[in-house]
């Protein structure tokens, strides 16, 4: 009786104190947004770039909303038409259609946020840019590495995983 009333009592205190340390795995938005304004502060913005920006990323995020949404609506009506007993194929083919519209808006909105984005910027501010997206994206590969992401093989394709020592990369 006292052995599981020990393992309780210290047990949850050490949940409790693991559960309220802070973890970068495990953001909240004002995580995430300091994240996205490290690089724009590095860039050393004038306060007229800085202003066009916040003005393109909130028609971006406008338009965004939207998009998504339009997208959202077209799974469900494709989901809709596939769900019937005989769907008719014109009409899962014209919903399908939809879904791809969708997507390419939202990709087409991307590509054209990054030129405008671009053309606010000088091109050593572009260039500063492009260098830490290149080590954010060397980070985010490294990451995946280390959790054993790229070790799994294509899950559900029939294929094995890769044999490579243990924390090699790729040499793809």
């Amino acid at each position: 009786m006292k052995r599981p009333a020990l393992i309780v009592a210290v047990v949850i205190p050490i949940i409790a104190v693991v559960w309220a340390l802070p973890s970068d795995a495990h953001r909240g938005k004002r995580g995430w947004k300091k994240a996205r304004k490290a690089p724009m502060a590095a860039l050393e913005l004038s306060t007229e770039q800085r202003t066009k920006l916040e003005s393109l990323n909130l028609e971006r995020a406008k338009k965004m909303a939207q998009l998504r949404a339009d997208l959202k609506v077209a799974r469900l009506d494709l989901r809709a038409a596939m769900r019937l007993d005989n769907p008719d194929p014109a009409e899962v083919k014209a919903r399908v259609a939809a879904v791809n519209n969708a997507r390419s808006l939202i990709l087409e909105s991307k590509v054209n946020h990054r030129l405008n984005v671009n053309s606010v910027l000088t091109p050593e501010q572009r260039n500063k840019l492009r260098e830490m997206r290149s080590d954010r994206s060397k980070e985010r590969c490294g990451k995946m590495w280390r959790r054993g992401g790229y070790r799994k093989g294509l899950k559900g394709m029939g294929h094995p995983a890769p044999d490579r020592g243990e924390g090699q990369p790729s040499s793809i």
